[in-house]
């Protein structure tokens, strides 16, 4: 116990590398294990709230280690400011790594042995003992620096980890027939992000297999420095945790969420509407958020939203509407007609050097569009795909 409460108290000498204290699951550790080396402390609840909240900030991080969190945290520190390094002060840290679930919940026992058989069913936490100062920190850094340099396309993971995937779309705005104003903003937004201007967000929202995912795909091939983050619906609630990664990195990037929609009660639409704008977090200034959607409010819509009591219909029709309405541009992308389809057809025949009659061209267009149930560039696509192919549709 004696142990326990100077390796608290040393948390005191952390002047260069300070800021670390102040992350909440380092805050709520340094509590718990200030009242676990307080004698006269003897409110089992006390120690059982601690112990939960600290459990709780570890389970939000997405570590399943403290020495992990720990390590994330310095090294984003460090890679600030080099001169923040401190061989005391990562000895300091090193202590509390070495402090495990087992020793605190002895202690727990030791202070509270009428209760064992309570503390016995405990969950259970890692924090696996780490020398800080054995870490190569420019090393790390130039690792990862090497991994953005090397990579243009990026997967953001449920582990808070930006992983290079390979990309090998040679989709252009060429190769994308109509839609040339959507196109247009796109190109000129994702120009002005390169310049250092100060560009919007972009929702694209309409119709299925009208291009949307793929015009966002294509401004790799149109813009050759150019940087590409993929963010899967389930993980928007960390987009946060995305930012702080992206912020410091000197290249420029579209944060790209594909095909979203959330239900009213879903928790990460409060979350992402927090976080577009009015939230103290804010999308740094080397990126921009492209979302794909099938919904124009990205929400899926009962009609009970819309007959509800009258005194709050009106609240619960904005709410609806707040998400899209933080996107700075909002994009249309609609089926085509039948015209503008069979230009598509054509255009992209023509594109393919596929040697066959308009007539009958038109013809296998048509019977393409019944078959699917709907005429779109997508269908169009498959259409030219399955001739070169030589596939009989």
């Amino acid at each position: 116990m004696e142990e326990l409460k100077e390796i608290y108290l040393s948390t005191y000498f952390l002047i260069k590398l300070n800021s670390i204290k102040n992350y909440p699951i380092v805050k709520s550790f340094l509590n718990l294990i200030k009242i676990l080396s307080d004698y006269s402390e003897q409110n089992l609840e006390n120690h059982l709230i601690l112990f939960s909240e600290f459990e709780t900030e570890l389970l939000k991080t997405g570590f399943d280690d403290l020495s992990n969190f720990l390590t994330a945290c310095i090294f984003e520190e460090i890679s600030k400011d080099n001169t923040l390094k401190s061989k005391e002060e990562l000895d300091i840290l090193s202590n509390l790594s070495k402090i495990t679930c087992e020793d605190l919940i002895l202690i727990l026992k030791e202070k509270f042995p009428n209760n064992v058989n309570l503390i016995n069913k405990m969950p259970h936490f890692k924090n696996s003992p780490v020398d800080f100062n054995e870490i190569n920190f420019n090393e790390l850094n130039n690792k990862i620096e090497n991994i953005f340099k090397n990579n243009r396309a990026f997967i953001f993971n449920e582990n808070f980890e930006i992983v290079p995937v390979e990309f090998s779309d040679k989709t252009t705005f060429k190769d994308l027939k109509e839609y040339k104003e959507q196109k247009r903003i796109l190109f000129e937004n994702t120009k002005a992000l390169l310049e250092n201007k100060k560009v919007n967000n972009i929702l694209l929202y309409g119709d299925a297999g009208c291009g949307k995912s793929s015009s966002v795909r294509a401004l790799l091939n149109e813009f050759k420095d150019l940087k590409m983050v993929q963010i899967f619906k389930n993980n928007l609630i960390n987009l946060d945790k995305l930012y702080a990664q992206l912020k410091n990195l000197p290249y420029k990037f579209i944060i790209f969420a594909d095909d979203i929609s959330f239900d009213e009660t879903d928790s990460t639409f409060s979350t992402m509407k927090a976080i577009l704008e009015g939230s103290l977090i804010q999308c740094p200034k080397n990126s921009a958020i492209y979302a794909t959607s099938n919904r124009r409010h990205l929400v899926k819509e009962s009609f009970q939203s819309r007959i509800g009591d009258e005194i709050h219909l009106n609240d619960t029709l904005n709410e609806i509407s707040s998400l899209s309405e933080r996107f700075g541009i909002n994009l249309l992308f609609q089926k085509p007609t039948n015209d503008e389809f069979i230009k598509i057809v054509l255009e992209l025949a023509h594109d393919n050097n596929i040697d066959i009659d308009d007539k009958i061209l038109i013809e296998k267009a048509q019977k393409m569009a019944i078959i699917k149930g709907t005429k779109s560039p997508r269908v169009a696509r498959q259409l030219i795909d399955n001739l070169l192919a030589k596939v009989q549709i």
